[in-house]
């Protein structure tokens, strides 16, 4: 998969952009504030429906303009794919998604066209932070992996609303059936996350010992929640939810089902969160990402877009020129501050951002 075009208009701090961003690696080299990562956003947003850290959809239209419209045109071995979004200042009007030139009715159908895995400096908290960050890693990897799964977690959702709707009024009649509901649903979710974290462990494994460079050092995942062993995921599901009513009822929230799973990240057997330093934070972060570009390109048969925001700050020399060598073959969209960063290594392409002009650097 390549990105033939990107285009912009009233993105961030971009009024009107169009890159066409060579095979292998492209550099966005400038100062902080730039607009470096403001590029690999608007990718991101065509491939996943929104923002990787903005809090709401309206943070990324220009000031002073009432909408943003972003379209990226992809090929693929199937031809090209062309997917738009636009974002409202109009709080009234939702976000529209195009594909090919039609409106989508629905964000589900946008997975599957345009497939892109990043590493941002967010990606720290997913490795030190509570099970949210986690399991969106999961949830996220597996939407782009399996479009249905986005409506299985969608179901599941709902089916929860409403269970901890009524936890928290009198009548309780309705318990059983959103119960059933809920167990109904938690079995596609169980199911593939288990089977997600069987096949990411050895790829985190193989990526960490490559970049990190430390034979001593293994990282491993192991997925973890109340149904992670389960045989029966309905039954057991229906067994937890009854034996947690009482405290369910107290606490008007549902206490048992996968939305209380968690991804444990170990280092040589040792929680991550507890005993890593920085630098071994850092190549855990990437190697999670890098595997989930492994899984994405078994699964579709061609890599997926590689997004890397400011990924070679905190990394020494050593750990630098072996994710560089690792990720030279792929099309790549990297940031980065100082250009002395990638000593070593032959980018495709280096473009100089600075306040939303990008000059191509020879």
């Amino acid at each position: 998969m390549k990105i033939k075009t990107l285009r912009l208009r009233s993105f961030r701090n971009y009024p009107q952009l169009l890159l066409h961003p060579p095979a292998g690696v492209t550099v966005l080299f400038g100062e902080n504030g730039s607009g470096k990562t403001n590029l690999l956003e608007a990718v991101h947003l065509c491939c996943l429906g929104k923002s990787h850290r903005a809090g709401s959809d309206r943070e990324m239209i220009r000031n002073g303009a009432d909408s943003a419209a972003v379209q990226l045109t992809v090929e693929r071995e199937d031809g090209l794919h062309d997917v738009g979004v636009r974002l409202y200042e109009n709080a009234r009007k939702r976000k529209l998604i195009y594909i090919n030139g039609k409106t989508a009715s629905r964000i589900g159908e946008l997975f599957g066209h345009a497939t892109a895995v990043m590493f941002s400096p967010e990606d720290l908290r997913v490795v030190l932070d509570g099970p949210d960050g986690r399991r969106r890693y999961m949830d996220m990897l597996l939407c782009q992996q399996r479009p249905s799964y986005f409506y299985a977690l969608q179901s599941y959702a709902s089916a929860l609303k409403h269970r901890n709707a009524l936890l928290k009024g009198e009548d309780l009649r309705q318990l059983p059936v959103w119960d059933e509901a809920l167990c109904r649903t938690a079995v596609p979710i169980v199911t593939l996350r288990r089977s997600l974290v069987r096949e990411l462990s050895p790829l985190c494994r193989d990526h960490y010992l490559y970049i990190g460079g430390r034979e001593n050092e293994t990282m491993d995942l192991e997925y973890r929640g109340c149904l992670a062993d389960s045989d029966e995921i309905d039954a057991d599901m229906l067994r937890g939810l009854n034996a947690h009513r009482e405290e369910d009822l107290r606490r008007q929230t549902t206490s048992f089902g996968p939305h209380r799973d968690d991804l444990f990240l170990t280092l040589s057997g040792k929680d991550m969160r507890s005993f890593a330093s920085q630098g071994q934070v850092r190549t855990a972060a990437l190697s999670l990402r890098l595997a989930a570009f492994d899984l994405l390109e078994k699964t579709q048969g061609e890599p997926p877009l590689l997004l890397l925001d400011d990924v070679l700050s905190e990394l020494d020399p050593d750990r630098r020129r072996r994710l560089l060598s690792r990720i030279a073959p792929f099309q790549t969209l990297l940031t980065c501050t100082d250009l002395s960063d990638l000593t070593g290594a032959s980018p495709a392409c280096v473009i100089r951002v600075d306040n939303g002009t990008l000059t191509e650097i020879e």
